[in-house]
């Protein structure tokens, strides 16, 4: 019959295990590494440190699915509007377009453009923002699209859930499991 560990014991062969070894392999996760944590439900919900990691396996809220994935024993609740509505961040924006302008296809001088200017109550959101050369964002101005010759290469869109869009090219192969994009 297998004995029950007291979560006292565990911190103290977790200390023990980390002691001897120098941080190595006796870990439960990978040190040094980004950790990705799932809800109860198996969805990736957050990339976090090795150290945070640590702390949430000792506290009992997660358990170790491999080095580079835990799992949270409690199931959290994500409101959908908290998902959707984040504000896009340039980087996202950068990652969403490939790195490419959205008008002519060019992958150096990029800088963000907005599809309806500001100046025209074009607001910072993931369906005005594109990824734009510097000769086309001047060449466009504060112009709107019907005013120009210039067409989008595809229509910007907002990622269902910016964790999983985050991840979407991760080189991880610990995460490929658990990523639904």
């Amino acid at each position: 019959m297998a004995k029950s560990i007291s979560s006292e014991e565990r911190k103290k062969n977790l200390h023990s295990d980390r002691c001897e070894t120098g941080m190595s392999d006796d870990l439960p996760i990978k040190p040094h590494t980004q950790i990705l944590v799932l809800n109860n439900s198996y969805e990736p919900i957050n990339v976090t440190n090795w150290k945070r990691a640590i702390v949430l396996l000792l506290k009992e809220k997660a358990q170790a699915l491999s080095k580079r994935v835990i799992r949270l024993v409690n199931y959290i609740r994500i409101p959908f509007a908290k998902i959707v509505a984040q504000t896009p961040s340039r980087a996202m924006i950068y990652k969403r377009d490939n790195n490419k302008c959205q008008y002519c296809g060019a992958t150096r001088s990029l800088t963000i453009d907005h599809i309806i200017p500001r100046s025209k109550g074009g607001e910072d959101t993931w369906d005005n923002l594109v990824v734009a050369c510097s000769s086309c964002n001047v060449k466009k101005g504060d112009k709107l699209l019907e005013q120009t010759n210039m067409k989008l290469a595809r229509k910007p869109f907002t990622p269902y859930n910016k964790v999983q869009f985050s991840l979407s090219d991760n080189q991880v192969p610990e995460w490929q499991e658990f990523l639904f994009v």
